[in-house]
């Protein structure tokens, strides 16, 4: 059994010793954004359930809040949004996500405060005039005090007084915003709130949390589609935000562990993943009602789904039905301030997991609490990393939302943990651009890539770099300005580059040998013997280049992008033409625009 689960379930472990992570280039289309909700950084929600929460003991006549903390004046987003959106224009983001205050909206039942809706509207409108997309969730983990005291998701009929206000904002806003996030994170508001008890209400009730897991999934489904039949509902991109977390044995040589971490990533993660594909959902935990139903109308309710992710956890599985497992952590995990183990790994993980629902993905939150910016640069390089990967590998993700722009109330944890890329202090409000978050700044402002992997486009001037041959000689690049340059971007392991190879030599080499055309070949990431053996293999007699480390390659393609391909150069250094894998049509346009260029 043991070896069975370690076999479908191998721990997946990078060397990144070996692993560079300084060349990723994302799509020129990728959204980058920062997110935030209202209650962590707004500032005055007094109407909320969180409100209430900070403002009472627990059953033993202790605060809530590390350190007896109030969300307060938060980060006073509510009044400096304007300058917030100064800060994300200089981040060079193009997305901000941010919650609606349902409680303000509105702050009794059937009472709407359209001055709410006004301000809501205004920070739309000034996100658009600096070229940044809002992305708005209609629900980030709190309630109106009316909602809560009606027994809040806990009761199916209250799910209408949540889509009569989500109908309401949409309805105010579809205009100026594309995305919509219906409901954030449920499987975390119900463990926080129903198991673990340090959410508000405060209940350690399994039999309640499935009713409320089960209410939360059906009110986006029902959710979805009454927003598709309203105006600007088939335009606008609408989905859930799903957290994962990877529960992982402690002990992968015990049973019990396997038992326990299995049980919890179906609850957590799984079965709420298959209901959006099947339609049916299951919730089984020990000591509680065995929840069972079925809705079809979930099947297609997804435009997108956004994914949460920040690390795994270790389980320890127990033979005892009132604590059956435990939360530990390992010695060799580097740990945030959060107690969240760095594992860049599992991004990549939850990436290929949700990647199951066939549906785009956007990041809709990353991050790291790190007070003294220690590791927060690590952190964004190989969590980035991960997702280069996934998306090299063809998962559909259109975006990254990193957390936090700006240190917030981060809930239970008081104003502890510090996510912001921006440090906030909550004296005078003055933000400061964190050292680590530089990293963070360069690798989304480096040049897109197209869906070829270029990065490059016709009309760009070629960069200069140097060629080094395989007879021993060098050259740049620039020392062939007046004539025509064919770079075709090769490998010796590369079947289209083989089938290729003979139709360049012949059309081009051949062709116009002794003329003001070229073509050089430029082999990735290969050695000299090894280079040499495969240019005399091929019968070539156009140049090889070397490219250890694939530099030259670098300069024109994502390197996470493959060979073959040709980039075309006229006298003057302008690219004029380029080629991916061979394709008989693209090739012979190649050949004609050559000709017409001499």
């Amino acid at each position: 059994m043991i070896a069975y689960f370690s076999k479908n379930n191998p721990e997946l472990i990078w060397d990144w010793e070996s692993i560079d992570t300084e060349y990723m280039n994302f799509p020129k289309n990728f959204a980058w954004g920062s997110a935030t909700a209202a209650h962590q950084v707004e500032g005055n929600n007094t109407n909320n359930n969180w409100y209430q929460w900070e403002n009472s003991l627990d059953h033993n006549g202790n605060y809530r809040i590390v350190n007896n903390q109030k969300s307060g004046l938060a980060a006073d987003h509510w009044n400096r949004y304007p300058e917030d959106i100064k800060l994300m224009k200089e981040l060079g983001l193009t997305h901000y996500r941010f919650s609606v205050e349902w409680s303000k909206v509105e702050p009794s039942l059937g009472q709407i405060d359209y001055s709410v809706i006004e301000h809501y509207k205004d920070l739309c409108d000034s996100l658009i005039l600096n070229d940044i997309t809002p992305v708005v969730t209609l629900h980030h983990f709190t309630n109106p005090i009316w909602f809560e005291n009606l027994g809040a998701f806990e009761k199916e009929e209250n799910i209408s007084y949540f889509i009569n206000f989500s109908k309401t904002v949409f309805k105010e806003l579809n205009n100026l915003v594309p995305i919509w996030c219906t409901i954030n994170e449920p499987a975390v508001y119900v463990a926080q709130g129903y198991f673990n008890g340090i959410f508000p209400p405060g209940k350690k009730d399994p039999n309640l949390a499935g009713l409320v897991t089960k209410n939360m999934l059906n009110a986006h489904v029902l959710l979805y589609h009454e927003l598709k039949k309203m105006k600007g509902g088939n335009t606008s991109q609408i989905g859930i935000v799903k957290n994962i977390f990877q529960f992982d044995p402690l002990r992968r040589y015990n049973i019990i562990d396997w038992i326990a971490s299995n049980m919890l990533n179906n609850v957590y993660t799984n079965d709420p993943l298959n209901f959006f594909k099947t339609g049916i959902f299951n919730f089984i935990l020990p000591g509680s009602d065995e929840i069972n139903f079925k809705n079809e109308l979930a099947i297609n309710s997804l435009d997108f789904i956004g994914l949460n992710y920040y690390s795994r956890m270790h389980i320890k599985g127990h033979l005892n039905s009132k604590e059956p497992f435990t939360f530990e952590i390992r010695n060799q995990d580097k740990q945030t301030d959060m107690d969240y183990s760095i594992y860049p790994e599992g991004f990549y993980r939850a990436l290929k997991t949700i990647n199951k629902l066939n549906v785009p993905i956007y990041v809709t939150e990353n991050g790291v609490a790190d007070k003294n910016d220690s590791f927060r640069s690590e952190f964004i390089s190989k969590y980035l990393f991960s997702m280069h990967k996934a998306l090299s590998e063809g998962i559909d993700i259109r975006g990254y939302f990193y957390w936090t722009l700006m240190d917030n109330f981060e809930w239970a944890e008081g104003y502890k943990m510090k996510f912001g890329l921006y440090d906030v202090n909550f004296k005078t409000q003055e933000r400061t651009l964190r050292e680590g978050s530089k990293t963070f700044i360069e690798i989304i402002n480096r040049k897109g890539v197209d869906d070829r992997g270029f990065l490059v486009s016709i009309g760009d001037q070629t960069p200069n770099f140097t060629m080094n041959f395989t007879d021993g000689t060098t050259a740049n690049i620039s020392d062939f300005l007046g004539k025509i340059v064919v770079l075709q971007f090769t490998a010796s392991w590369c079947s289209v580059c083989r089938l290729e190879m003979p139709h360049l030599e012949k059309d081009i080499w051949q062709k116009y040998k002794g003329k003001d055309v070229i073509i050089i070949g430029i082999d990735r990431d290969e050695s000299l013997e090894t280079v040499k053996n495969f240019k005399k293999e091929m019968k070539t007699n156009y140049p090889l280049s070397l490219d250890l480390g694939a530099h030259i390659f670098g300069l024109f393609a994502d390197k996470n992008s493959g060979v073959t391909r040709n980039i075309v150069i006229d006298q003057t250094g302008k690219i004029i033409f380029l080629t991916r894998l061979f394709d008989e049509i693209e090739y012979k346009k190649m050949l004609q625009t050559i000709e017409q260029t001499i």
